[in-house]
């Protein structure tokens, strides 16, 4: 039997029939959000529906869902990245909801929830948990993120690995693959391309190299798990601010689905709503439902319209919150104040709206505006100089964001001066 859903009616239709049944499934929803569904229980991942991230990403399906029409009884959550732990989204919710997330020493996410009212269950790492029905496991991932194993009671296997950096210390052999034992994956969830800074505009070279990153972390997931279903997702935003439009140019995902058809795995090319039943039989002609997803989503990337502009702040500001940035820096370091040097770490950041060249000191307050320099390592607005000072995340969402012009040859130093502040955040 073979399904060609022209429409979401048709899904629903789907859904219903495989309800009824008490049949497992995997609805997809949006970007990195689905639902894992078992003949008992419910879990949405990820939702982001709504909103931006990171100061400049917008969903290339905005407002897709209302997460309070939606059916669930947990809510997981892979990483703390707004495009998976998304405020404006889960602000929505109505009613208290119990969210599945990772042990962490510092439980922000989990604070946080609770101070809204939520009930959160820590998932310790690659300890498999029961609930109700399904077996599922947490493994954490590079420090911050989580892959999720999901064991359902017909004994098919989903692995959801986002975003993660499975391809760094041998992670895929040494951690998830014990935590899977000898269970074979029936689905493999992954993020198909990159999400970030590529180069300036213009620049050819580095995206087409980010992208084969990305490609050889995926068939390197598919070569170590041989996942029988591969189902390529959370790439589906667009660069929405007037700084980073022009990272729109490159659109990799005919590339992806030109790669990953030549695979052994069979590739599931996604559209909102669509139903994945984990079932031996396929209900899918997925040629036909592959193209009614490609093509959704290329007419979703025409007509796309800048959402937001870069608002001007004052040299003086600046200023302030340089010197704020320093005080906070020091006051969680306090070994940078007792080096015993004549030195300081300077960088030369030129402030494009405001037409001018400041250098910024890291060891020692230092804020000088230069006549001129063309040592600069990096090229923002005002509006993005003060976000990184006030905030330590700041040079991680830049980096993903792409509202920065980099000087490839003094590029390092910009990484180098925030450093130590974007380490006391992760």
């Amino acid at each position: 039997m073979s399904l060609y859903l022209e429409s979401k009616v048709e899904m629903q239709k789907v859904e219903e029939i495989l309800a009824l049944d008490n049949k497992c499934y995997v609805k997809f929803l949006n970007h990195s959000s689905a639902i894992l569904s078992s003949k008992k229980i419910k879990i949405l991942c990820d939702p982001w529906f709504n909103g931006g991230a990171f100061n400049g990403w917008s969903l290339l399906d905005n407002d897709s869902h209302d997460i309070n029409n939606l059916y669930f009884d947990y809510i997981w959550i892979s990483h703390e990245h707004p495009d998976h732990f998304s405020i404006p989204t889960l602000a929505k919710l109505k009613t208290s909801q119990t969210f599945l997330y990772q042990e962490t020493k510092d439980k922000k996410v989990k604070t946080y929830l609770e101070n809204k009212g939520h009930k959160v269950i820590e998932l310790p790492n690659k300890n498999q948990i029961k609930l109700n029905d399904l077996l599922i496991t947490s493994v954490s991932c590079d420090g911050y993120d989580s892959c999720l194993i999901i064991k359902f009671p017909n004994d098919k296997i989903v692995i959801n690995i986002n975003d993660a950096r499975v391809d760094l210390d041998d992670f895929l052999k040494n951690e998830l693959k014990p935590s899977l034992g000898a269970n074979a994956v029936d689905l493999l969830m992954f993020q198909y391309s990159y999400a970030n800074w590529a180069g300036n505009k213009g620049d050819k070279l580095i995206p087409s190299h980010q992208q084969q990153l990305v490609d050889k972390k995926n068939e390197y997931a598919i070569e170590v798990l041989k996942p029988k279903r591969v189902l390529p997702f959370a790439s589906f935003i667009y660069f929405s601010h007037e700084e980073n439009f022009y990272c729109n140019e490159k659109n990799w995902l005919d590339h992806v689905i030109d790669l990953f058809s030549k695979k052994s795995s069979q590739l599931i090319l996604p559209s909102p709503d669509q139903i994945i039943p984990l079932e031996d039989n396929n209900l899918y002609d997925l040629k036909k439902t592959n193209k009614i997803a490609r093509d959704f989503w290329v007419d979703k990337s025409k007509n796309l319209k800048i959402i937001s502009k870069s608002k001007l702040f004052s040299l003086e500001n600046l200023k302030e919150t340089y010197e704020n940035f320093l005080i906070n820096l020091h006051k969680k370091n306090t070994l940078l104040s007792k080096l015993e040097t004549s030195n300081n770490f300077v960088i030369f950041v030129k402030i494009k709206d405001l037409n001018l060249i400041v250098s910024i000191g890291l060891l020692k307050k230092h804020f000088i505006v230069e006549k001129k320099s063309s040592n600069f390592c990096v090229n923002l607005s005002s509006e993005t100089f003060s976000f990184l000072m006030n905030n330590s995340f700041g040079r991680g969402t830049i980096t993903i964001n792409g509202r920065a012009e980099f000087n490839y040859d003094y590029a390092h130093q910009f990484f180098l001066f925030f450093f130590i502040y974007y380490a006391n955040n992760i």
